[in-house]
């Protein structure tokens, strides 16, 4: 029996609706991980049976190791202590559309994933996806190329955290349609690291059974890796893309677009934008080898109520269409991929700063900033761009299968990325939904928009949304009767937006809600053979990868902690303090220092025995560690006592977090007050050992959402006072 989470009745695991409630009962499919003692030694779960309950709470179904979670409304506490296998899946929660994520760890070791390589076929009844070995045959030539694309992409984060030798495990390698998912990772052997040789060993079997017209291609990629002359994985990345460039040009599709935006019946205003207009509805041929023009849906969330959250949201949308201009009427050739990923991010970053510079003019601080969210689809023939900063989501919808494929920029999805903690253990802790990145907050600088590229040659539809619809689970709890249909041309995508808007208003009804469609549906695919050229596709040079700013691609977002973080806590009293802090500091960073000695310290307990410190990490306790740094903008600092940031260089002003020793921080910028104070404005990059994750506390009075404080400022002299250089330069804030 399953509990519904809404009013704790008993259902059958096979309940599709609660007859108590009339409320979808979420059915949560979870993959039992390998366990592993050490790197060097593995157990499968083979001993789990259909039928068998783990913890009171997990099912084993068939194939025993997917469970069910028969009580999907509890909250799982992660553990104070993650062993060392855990942690990458953490580190790689950036990559949602292929890596799973941590579901709960149970007390024999067994790690449960989520958003698993795993569908359900009937209620009640999951499989696993197949695995790419027994797709590949069947696979189009711009199928197989995207799959081995995700690959040679996840082959450097993979690498970061010392799983690269999964991808060389086939057999984990899952597909559900065009999309690659890992069924999980696994440590690679300490001191044999995996190699891009070994890629192409392992993919040479491949080239035997692909596709007649890109074998030659792909034999060229894999005596390339055999011998050295593709070194990196960009190498790869980029030898690859030149034949799905090629690959694009043979698919048809028909694609069907629809955007609308609404009110909501309980707020007195639309702070929502979207592009085209709302109520825009069109059905389009993209034919191969012909002109197609680009297409283009945003969604904007408006930040900042009556501050300005409708004016933020309209100037992003105007700003990001025109910087667009160029590619939306260029529609004779598909721009390669990185050119479209940085005039994507350019385009937001542009629009940021324009947000910015008006606060600016106006004297907006802190939560006064007007500010807002963004979701955009860019299509460009048979192929989907997507790009988002903030909390407006997209979802990919398939005939099996509904994803979220963005990630939240908020604090619980911070905690994550950074180690701290599963997601199920901190989403619904309060201050977790607080955003981290927003578009008009500060400079385009300090954000990291996230691109994403999809290739379309399968029946899917897209759908871009603000959290008006997407709050409390509504998408994954009504997308089977709500959008399979689209998938399935049984619907419209006008219909569907419509319906979507209804069933926010009904369900939710706290917020405007903006819904805009993509409906994808292949029509001909006509395969030419790929050519084994070494250069460039043509004559003009291409763009770096390592231009491109985002998230996905280059930042790393974290540093390694040895020991698991404190959870996350409430809002300090200390703050109380922060004048006579101040006042000390004025005095000199010896006096700040005497006074750091003898107590004034965050509320983080002490911790008498930190554990071992890993050799590329700087030991903060060591009293003969390096000189105090220079301060100067953009360089890097590590606290060797705790600190208290202010939203703005104020002597009166509030203190806005408290950050503990350890935390990695970078000089942003300085400036001096009238009363010839220097403050200095930083950005917390992460932890250098044990600590607690800054987080910023939940709102007190405003139900709209705020930005968690990730940067601040403070005194030089009492900034100088308790750091010191330190040995690695954190990449999160490159």
């Amino acid at each position: 029996m399953i509990t519904c989470p809404h009013c704790q009745a008993q259902n059958p695991n096979n309940a599709a609706v609660c007859p108590t409630c009339q409320a979808p009962i979420p059915h949560r499919y979870l993959w039992a991980a390998s366990i592993r003692l050490t790197p060097n030694s593995k157990t499968l779960n083979s001993n789990l049976t259909p039928g068998q309950t783990l913890a009171n709470r997990y099912a084993a179904q068939q194939p025993p190791q997917i469970l069910l979670d028969l009580q999907p409304g509890l909250t799982n506490d992660a553990p104070s202590e993650l062993p060392d296998f855990v942690r990458p899946y953490l580190f790689l929660t950036s990559h949602p559309v292929n890596v799973p994520r941590p579901y709960a760890l149970l007390p024999d070791g067994t790690l449960l994933l989520e958003e698993a390589a795993i569908v359900e076929t009937l209620p009640g009844v999951a499989e696993l996806m197949p695995a790419l070995l027994d797709s590949w045959g069947s696979a189009t030539p711009l199928r197989q190329l995207g799959w081995l694309g995700q690959v040679a992409q996840l082959w450097q984060p993979c690498s970061d955290e010392q799983v690269a030798g999964t991808l060389l495990q086939l057999p984990l390698c899952r597909v559900d349609g065009a999309i690659l998912k890992l069924l999980e990772v696994q440590l690679d052997t300490p001191g044999q690291p995996a190699t891009l040789s070994s890629l192409g060993e392992v993919w040479q079997p491949l080239v035997e059974t692909a596709h007649k017209t890109v074998q030659p291609f792909l034999a060229a990629v894999c005596q390339q890796l055999s011998t050295g002359q593709i070194q990196t994985s960009e190498q790869l990345v980029d030898r690859l893309d030149q034949g799905i460039e090629i690959a694009l040009q043979q698919q048809s599709l028909i694609c069907e677009l629809a955007i609308l935006t609404d009110q909501g019946p309980s707020r007195q205003r639309n702070e929502d934008m979207c592009y085209p207009t709302s109520g825009t509805t069109r059905q389009l041929r993209l034919t191969a080898g012909q002109p197609n023009p680009p297409q283009l849906l945003m969604v904007c969330d408006g930040i900042g109520g009556h501050q300005g959250g409708d004016v933020a949201s309209k100037l992003a949308v105007a700003v990001i269409e025109q910087k667009l201009k160029p590619l939306l009427e260029s529609a004779d050739t598909y721009p390669d991929a990185i050119t479209v990923t940085l005039a994507l991010e350019q385009a937001i970053c542009a629009a940021n700063d324009e947000i910015a510079q008006q606060n600016d003019q106006e004297a907006r601080q802190a939560r006064d900033r007007m500010g807002t969210t963004v979701v955009l689809g860019l299509v460009l023939g048979p192929q989907l761009y997507l790009a988002h900063v903030g909390d407006s989501r997209a979802y990919r919808i398939s005939p099996r299968r509904c994803q979220q494929v963005t990630l939240d920029d908020d604090v619980a999805a911070r905690e994550v990325r950074l180690g701290y903690s599963f997601y199920r253990s901190v989403v619904d802790q309060p201050g977790t939904g607080a955003l981290v990145q927003a578009l008009g907050m500060t400079n385009s600088a300090s954000l990291y928009p996230n691109v994403q590229r999809f290739l379309l040659d399968e029946d899917s539809v897209y759908l871009l949304c603000s959290d008006g619809l997407s709050d409390s689970d509504r998408v994954e709890q009504f997308w089977q009767t709500e959008l399979l249909p689209l998938v399935q041309g049984k619907a419209s995508a006008g219909n569907v937006a419509r319906a979507l808007i209804q069933l926010a208003n009904t369900y939710n009804g706290h917020d405007n809600v903006t819904v805009g469609l993509l409906r994808f549906q292949p029509t001909r695919y006509a395969p030419k053979s790929i050519p084994m050229t070494d250069g460039q596709t043509s004559s003009a040079p291409r763009p770096q990868r390592t231009q491109l700013r985002s998230t996905q691609n280059q930042t790393r977002l974290a540093l390694k902690a040895v020991a698991a973080p404190e959870p996350l806590r409430p809002r300090s009293v200390w703050p109380l303090l922060l004048g006579l802090i101040t006042l000390v500091g004025l005095v000199g960073g010896a006096v700040a220092l005497w006074f750091s000695g003898i107590g004034l310290r965050s509320t983080a307990p002490v911790v008498t025995d930190p554990g071992p410190i890993p050799a590329d990490l700087p030991n903060t306790a060591e009293p003969n560690a390096g000189p105090p740094p220079s301060l100067a903008p953009l360089t890097y600092a590590v606290l060797v006592d705790s600190i208290f940031l202010q939203s703005s260089p104020d002597p009166i002003g509030d203190s806005t977090t408290s950050l503990p020793r350890d935390t990695v921080v970078q000089v942003l910028s300085k400036q001096d007050t009238a009363d010839q104070t220097r403050w200095v404005q930083i950005r917390v990059c992460g932890q250098a050992r044990d600590g607690v994750s800054p987080t910023a506390s939940a709102p007190t009075t405003s139900p709209d959402r705020v930005l968690a404080v990730d940067q601040g400022w403070i005194l030089e002299s009492q900034l100088a006072a308790v750091t010191q250089t330190p040995d690695i330069v954190p990449a999160s804030c490159d």
